[in-house]
């Protein structure tokens, strides 16, 4: 039973003294009976419930502000709470005759008169009643209240309590609302001054949203001169509620700083302006002095709705005060708080303080899936070297094809004549088709190289094949059409061609650094480091001229390889679109979007035709150009921490061999994107790809939340529980959580 007012200047009763008893009941309420959905203010104030859930159901269609209004209510109504605090004044004396109750008659001998302060039949009942109802005993707590005889405000209201706790809404309005009502309107009438009487008829009124009957106990109040502070309390109140006002709201609260009415009620007027932070500070006050569960439970839901998990999880004990564990929305948002957590073992406690058919409070909380990760976009990118991608790109595009030298088809003539002349023809023939196809391949090769230089590498590309095709064993053409292939995104044949390049000519530098950033642009990051790093040795161990010709080339390849004790005196050395290569190449390596940003005209003349508007627009450029699967898990991982679930899944389409992280992945996408049907087979292939991860039964629970379906929660939470020391995390960047809102 909640604390009332102390009861005060108690007598015991005279001889012949009329005493008011409550009337029994023609028929009990069941003991223990199905708990029923009761907002906080409907626990402390009785509001009526069909109410407060139409107001619930409309909240739908509203937009946020209106949502958080509606917490709100429950902070008011509950803050009205507050005025059982304020008075400690005593009871009137209990009237003669009451029109409504039986009126019975006791004959009692004269005794010696005890102290005001002791009344052994009143304390008996009330002590016995608290105990009871602790015990869950709620039939027997009634009886023991019914059978009080002094200060039935105290009794009605508790009684009242007992049958909202249990169920009963008509036995629970009749007793918080008509009974006690028609008692303390007796008691004013015949005490005028009783004070108490006029500030708890207010609060009825109030929250049974009566505010012409609430005024008027603030006009009999002012017009009896009778408690200024009180009036003052009441006045602001009824004005922030009924007119939205907050006229002296804050100029009380500095005069009575320590009142839990006027700091939830500023609490409430910063919530409405939607100045979260301030709100929670005035609801935290006002708990310092009016510490209830049913306001912890109010300050948990508007953390809840702002993000705020981790503080609204530490009020959970808190919003249990007073023994209100068995009302259902403080079960069922204590299990949404833990479980988002991954404290499955404790959610699944408070899931089971409610029976199977204790659903209603469930339905009104909505969950919202969302995805989270422990990295910033900027910080996967680099975890994935993505940093690095973008500056091999840059060195791909500066590679230059080798041209072939006219005159090197002259030893080839010359043995033809020496062939000639000793009278071998086939082997002089051979030797002049050998020129001739030589001489026909640097024709091809001088027209592909003017397709490079006008940029055009597609055109370039198709001359060096043709080249190739005359003279296929050419390490040079070789080389060529595999940089072009890497220039125009074909993996591929760069990869086939660079692999036969290294084989057969093991000494040749340049095929290393282009097989370095196939690897990178492929995500194989260590192998592309050691390419790198036999370019660089094997450029070395070169003659004076050649390393020379390389020169730039392992300016490039020496700042990647150690950056922290790499010579800038190098840069000098280079040519000036050199040096800008090597700074926009810097830059990539830095992911210094801003720097790329700036240079988007130089990058063009380089035939970089990215957008560096911000990393997704790079990364895409990357998974539109080169299609593997590292760059398309990549893509699809970014696109899902920068919220675009949609662009996620497509980006996943065609992966040759799909893991059960990539399902996982593809569950969330489809998720977030509103096909939980779709989302839920996803999950499934991610748990049957071999082992057992926590992320994909969470991940169902979650859809099962999100459907409304309790029965599914508690099926997938058993599983969990079930198999909990089998069970792994699946490694991966991206998880699935969900945020709590009301409906």
């Amino acid at each position: 039973m909640p604390e009332e007012d102390k009861i005060d200047n108690q007598q015991e009763p005279k001889e012949d003294e009329e005493v008011i008893v409550i009337e029994e009941e023609e028929s009990e309420s069941k003991e223990s009976g199905e708990e029923i959905l009761s907002d906080e203010h409907e626990e402390e104030l009785g509001l009526d419930k069909e109410a407060i859930e139409e107001e619930l159901e409309s909240v739908k269609k509203r937009p946020k502000w209106i949502i958080y209004a509606v917490v709100a209510v429950a902070v008011l109504t509950v803050a009205a709470a507050a005025f059982l605090l304020l008075h400690k004044k005593p009871p009137p004396k209990k009237p003669a005759k009451h029109v409504i109750h039986k009126v019975v008659k006791h004959k009692h001998k004269k005794k010696k008169a005890l102290s005001q302060a002791y009344n052994p039949i009143v304390d008996v009942h009330f002590i016995n009643a608290v105990r009871l109802q602790e015990k869950g005993e709620y039939k027997k707590a009634l009886e023991q209240l019914k059978k009080a005889t002094f200060d039935l405000y105290i009794s009605y209201y508790g009684i009242g309590y007992i049958y909202l706790k249990i169920g009963d809404i008509k036995k629970a309005k009749e007793y918080l609302f008509d009974k006690t009502k028609r008692y303390l309107l007796l008691a004013i009438h015949n005490n005028p001054n009783y004070v108490n009487g006029y500030v708890n008829l207010f609060r009825i009124y109030m929250a049974q949203r009566k505010y012409k009957e609430a005024k008027r106990m603030i006009e009999l109040l002012t017009k009896r001169n009778l408690d200024s502070k009180d009036v003052q309390l009441m006045s602001v109140y009824y004005n922030y509620v009924v007119d939205n006002k907050t006229n002296n709201m804050f100029e009380m609260i500095s005069q009575y700083p320590h009142s839990p009415l006027l700091l939830s009620l500023a609490g409430d007027y910063y919530l409405k302006q939607g100045n979260v932070k301030t709100a929670i500070n005035y609801m935290k006050e006002a708990l310092k002095y009016y510490p209830m569960g049913s306001e912890f439970y109010n300050l948990s839901l508007v953390e809840a709705q702002n993000g705020l998990y981790k503080p609204a999880m530490n009020n959970i004990p808190k919003m249990y005060y007073m023994n209100m564990d068995k009302i259902p929305c403080k079960n069922y948002l204590a299990f949404f708080l833990l479980f988002r957590a991954n404290k499955f073992k404790v959610a699944n406690n408070f899931l089971s303080l409610n029976k199977e058919n204790s659903v209603a409070c469930f339905e009104h909380f909505k969950i919202v899936p969302q995805v989270y990760s422990t990295l910033t976009l900027e910080n996967y990118s680099l975890r994935m070297n993505f940093n690095y991608i973008l500056a091999f790109e840059i060195l791909n595009m500066y590679l230059k094809p080798i041209n072939l030298l006219p005159n090197s088809a002259a030893p080839q003539i010359k043995l033809g004549f020496l062939y000639q002349q000793l009278g071998l023809p086939k082997e002089a023939a051979n030797e002049f088709e050998q020129a001739a196809h030589f001489s026909e391949a640097v024709l091809l090769s001088e027209y592909a190289n003017k397709f490079y230089i006008q940029g055009n590498y597609k055109s370039a590309l198709m001359y060096y094949k043709s080249a190739l095709s005359k003279t296929p064993t050419n390490p040079l053409l070789t080389y060529n059409v595999a940089i072009m292939s890497l220039k125009t995104h074909d993996i591929n044949t760069a990869n086939l061609l660079l692999n036969r390049l290294i084989s057969t000519y093991p000494q040749f530098p340049l095929p290393y650094m282009a097989m370095s950033i196939v690897k990178e642009i492929d995500g194989k990051h260590m192998d592309a480091m050691n390419y790198l790093n036999t370019f660089y040795q094997r450029a070395r161990s070169l003659d004076e001229d050649s390393q020379k010709k390389l020169q730039y080339l392992t300016v490039f390849s020496n700042y990647i390889i150690d950056r922290e004790n790499f010579n800038r005196g190098k840069i000098k050395k280079l040519r000036e679109h050199e040096r800008k290569v090597f700074l926009l190449f810097e830059a990539a390596l830095n992911q210094d979007i801003d720097y790329l940003f700036i240079q988007k005209d130089f990058e063009r003349t380089m035939h970089l035709y990215w957008n560096p508007k911000n990393l997704l627009t790079l990364c895409d450029y990357f998974y539109k150009n080169y299609q593997n699967d590292f760059l398309k898990r990549l893509m699809a991982t970014m696109y899902l921490i920068s919220h675009k679930p949609r662009k996620a899944y497509e980006a996943m389409y065609n992966i040759k061999v799909y893991s059960a992280e990539d399902y996982y992945e593809l569950g969330i996408a489809y998720l977030l994107d509103g096909y939980p049907d779709v989302a839920d087979n996803f999950f499934t292939k991610s748990i049957m790809k071999g082992v057992n991860f926590y992320n994909s039964y969470v991940a169902k629970a979650i859809i099962q939340a999100e459907k409304g379906s309790l029965t599914g929660i508690k099926y997938y939470l058993n599983i969990i529980l079930k198999k909990q020391q089998k069970f792994a995390w699946l490694n991966t960047n991206v998880y699935l959580t969900y945020k709590v809102q009301l409906k």
